[in-house]
């Protein structure tokens, strides 16, 4: 009785143990066979050597007690001892001031032209109205807001879960107050709040109420699991290459949208080199939520309603990236660091939908609603066989000695899309052809520890003659059709979160496209205590257009851009902020040339408007954690 208490003891004692982590316990469940460690030998007893003689009998079988066999682990065992969820993110707050970004333009009416009306280059004030001629009123600004939070969920050593969600995303202070129900029927106003001056609070933003985005985004979300062989993800991730000219997560705290994918991914290391595989769920086209079944059931079965519109899309990438350590002590011990990328992208297409018609009642009547139904979608004459075919490489290099650092990306779209709809206009019917390539060169030299730092910068991204003369010169705010027999896509555009400067390609144009540019640029930091510093920082930018014919002004110089800029950070606390002041000087590719009265007389031509200055001054602040 007594030895098996003793027993049912020692096993409590090695249990507890166990839970606590102590080290012999590990040994003994998680080490090498025979309480090894891994990588040395077998351990040598610390008692003193026994002399010779006679073996000791081993103990009868029946003598073992059954209490002393191996504990099995404990619940939980293999989870990370550090945190189990670990939350990063930012706070920011950011002002705008815009001054007369509309180049001192304004519009002119179709009747006075011999094309559509054209209108200014950016929007001008409310105050304007649509008048021809230049504005008195040029002034635009506001202030934004975003909070983001990308919380880790540590299930093992192994085994993880990434999210990104972003609350009050982009949100502009006081846009939501609660004299405004719906932003699509700005003349709706509330009994509570019948005028804005009478507003009472703001109201959290909400999908059609008050705002056209919900207060709370989430963006990305996915699992790793790391092996010995390597990784698998999968989910909606993010997605970066290179410099970003491309492909750019937007992860700086100035960025505003980033790119994401849905995917499958595996990853294994082979000498010192990343190979990566995926397979994406590229753009699925059309499903239940987009119909009338979905509005009815909205948290019903997801169901993608046809699998001859999706686009397929294949990526594959060999990098070698040195770790931060690794690349710093090879600096240090004057090494040539160089680490480079390859990235292909394959994409398909069958069949896209493309004029979609809300069906009517048999007599041919009332039409049934402004939601379709699965019947509108699948009417023949909606699918166009597209046969798309795409390919988009990306080859990314840098090379560090020392102080110096030289890195380059290029990046491009080539294939053909049979039938694209709209996009060739009168020609939709035709095959078009995609040949586009951006690139861009940086090098910088860092001196003084890092605190001076002198770069330059050039880039260029490929042009189209296509253009909307009656539309922004914005991107994103025109769709242009290619002229009567100009079957060729050739405009690149860099992702809009790599930015160049404060307001011609990030404002004017929205990104770099039909431009070749040259930079340079100085920062200096200046360190106050312990590890707050500010820095002063200049950049001068020189823009051509490779495709003049594309610009307003049929001309090859966009002009120069001036920014300065005042930064504080401090990474102990996660504070930053920061006041930048730009100034553009367009030159004539941003003027316009005079309209001719329609009918093309000489009498009454409007003359050319030459585009003035333009002046941006932001400040921001932020909390990073």
């Amino acid at each position: 009785m007594t030895r098996t208490l003793t027993n049912r003891l020692v096993a409590l004692a090695l249990g507890l143990a166990a839970l606590m982590g102590a080290p012999a316990a590990r040994a003994q469940y998680g080490g090498q066979p025979g309480g090894m460690a891994p990588g040395m030998g077998p351990q040598q007893p610390m008692d003193e050597p026994k002399e010779d003689g006679p073996a000791e009998a081993a103990p009868e079988e029946d003598e073992r007690a059954s209490d002393l066999a191996p504990l099995g682990g404990y619940a939980s065992q293999q989870r990370r001892r550090t945190q189990i969820i670990e939350l990063d993110g930012y706070l920011r707050l950011r002002t705008d001031f815009l001054h007369k970004l509309n180049l001192g333009q304004g519009y002119i009416p179709s009747s006075q032209a011999d094309m559509k009306s054209r209108i200014p280059p950016f929007p001008l004030p409310l105050e304007c109205g649509m008048k021809p001629g230049s504005c008195s009123d040029k002034n635009l600004g506001s202030g934004n807001l975003r909070l983001r939070l990308e919380p880790t969920i540590n299930v093992t050593d192994q085994v993880r879960v990434q999210t990104q969600f972003d609350i009050l995303d982009n949100t502009i202070m006081g846009s939501t107050p609660d004299s405004l129900i719906d932003p699509r029927r700005p003349q709706d106003r509330s009994g509570k709040a019948p005028v804005s001056s009478l507003y009472t609070t703001q109201d959290p933003p909400e999908l059609s109420r008050g705002s056209l985005m919900s207060s709370v985004r989430a963006k990305r979300a996915w699992g790793e699991i790391d092996s010995d062989f390597g990784s698998v993800r999968f989910g909606r991730m993010p997605w970066h290459f290179g410099r970003g000219i491309a492909f750019n997560n937007g992860a700086c705290p100035d960025c505003d949208g980033g790119t994401n994918v849905d995917r499958i991914m595996a990853l294994t290391q082979v000498y010192g080199h990343q190979l990566a595989a995926a397979w994406d769920f590229g753009a699925q086209g059309h499903h239940i939520g987009m119909i009338d079944l979905g509005r009815r059931d909205p948290g019903g079965l997801p169901l993608d309603l046809s699998q001859n519109d999706d686009v397929t899309q294949l990526m594959a990438s060999v990098t070698h990236i040195d770790s931060e350590r690794q690349r710093d002590e090879r600096l240090a011990q004057g090494d040539l660091v160089f680490n480079y990328g390859a990235q292909i992208i394959y994409r398909s297409q069958s069949n896209e939908i493309f004029d979609i018609k809300p069906a009517t009642d048999s007599g041919g009547g009332e039409v049934k609603g402004d939601v379709p139904t699965r019947d509108d979608l699948a009417n023949p004459a909606t699918f166009r066989k597209m046969n798309a075919l795409v390919f988009l490489p990306s080859l990314w290099m840098r090379l560090q000695w020392k102080a110096f650092t030289v890195e380059a990306e290029t990046s491009g779209v080539v294939g053909k899309v049979d039938n694209p709809g709209g996009v060739l206009g009168a020609d939709k019917d035709r095959q078009m052809r995609l040949e586009q390539i951006g690139w861009v060169l940086a090098s910088d030299l860092r001196l003084y520890s890092n605190a001076l730092v002198i770069g330059f910068e050039t880039g260029g991204a490929s042009g189209d003659q296509a253009e909307d003369p009656g539309s922004y010169l914005n991107y994103r705010w025109k769709f242009v059709t290619q002229p009567a027999g100009d079957r060729r896509i050739t405009d690149f555009k860099f992702n809009p979160d790599y930015h160049v400067d404060e307001i011609l390609f990030r404002r004017i144009l929205g990104t770099v496209t039909n431009a070749i540019y040259l930079k340079p640029q100085m920062t200096y930091w200046l360190g106050l205590a312990e590890t707050r510093q500010v820095g002063f920082s200049a950049a001068f930018i020189y823009s051509l257009a490779p495709v003049p014919v594309s610009t307003p002004g049929n001309s090859l110089s966009y002009g120069i851009e001036m920014n300065l800029g005042i930064n504080y950070r401090n990474p102990a606390d996660g504070l930053f902020a920061g006041i930048v002041w730009g100034v553009l000087w367009p030159t004539s590719a941003l003027s316009r040339p005079g309209a001719t009265p329609v009918g093309g007389a000489t009498v009454g031509r409007m003359p050319t408007e030459s585009a003035s200055s333009a002046q941006v001054l932001r400040a921001f602040v932020g909390i990073r954690f």
